[in-house]
């Protein structure tokens, strides 16, 4: 399991996330140290340390004396996220676009053909998705700006997956993610700005109100 140049717990907190990530381990399940080092065959030091991290991406949340569970968001959370993850994300892209070079460009294309070829595989497509708007915002040279979002990002990422993947949206999202390369090839702030902010709101709209949905039926 272990990769050259990783600690254990990197390797822990990598397949932890994608456990989330995939619904494996799902929002409200209890994390118990002894299972997982158990599962992943380590001790359960190692463990501890990487479920501390992934409550610091919000993937996890650890109460005193009644340990760690996969974070569980409400539907008013999704709101709040996404409602200041689209007014962030617009100004990033827009900051963006005037600084990109042939190689931003070039890693963005890459990562949407990639998503085109793995639109079956939800994990995958999930990485890629993030990897997308990820390198469109560190385009902006905006850090504290960057780290904001990608606070806010890792929090929504179980459930990003939910949208792409349960929801059957990967469609749509690559369509998306196509038109804003396009806007950012022809150097355009304003219209990648502008279909960044529609894309941020409509899976924003549709997780909301997909999971008031299935709240309710429960």
């Amino acid at each position: 399991m272990p990769l050259i140049n990783r600690t254990v717990k990197d390797t822990l907190v990598e397949n932890l996330r994608d456990e989330i990530i995939k619904g494996q381990l799902s929002p409200g399940q209890k994390l118990r140290q002894e299972e997982l080092a158990a599962h992943f065959g380590v001790s359960t030091m190692p463990i501890r340390e990487a479920l501390r991290e992934l409550e610091a991406e919000g993937l996890v949340t650890i109460t005193p004396h009644r340990g760690a569970v996969v974070t569980r968001l409400t539907a008013e959370d999704l709101q709040d996220i996404y409602d200041i993850r689209t007014n962030l994300e617009e100004m990033a892209t827009g900051l963006a676009v005037p600084n990109m070079d042939e190689t931003i460009l070039a890693d963005l294309a890459q990562s949407v053909q990639e998503m085109g070829n793995d639109i079956d595989d939800a994990v995958t497509y999930t990485k890629l998705n993030h990897h997308f708007h990820v390198t469109i915002y560190a385009a902006s040279g905006r850090r504290h700006l960057c780290e904001l979002i990608e606070v806010l990002r890792r929090r929504t990422q179980h459930y990003v997956h939910t949208h792409i993947g349960e929801m059957g949206r990967k469609p749509e999202s690559l369509e998306d993610h196509r038109a804003i390369l396009e806007a950012c090839r022809c150097g355009d702030a304003d219209q990648a700005a502008v279909i960044m902010r529609q894309h941020l709101s409509r899976v924003g709209h549709e997780l909301v109100e997909y999971f008031k949905s299935r709240d309710q039926n429960n």
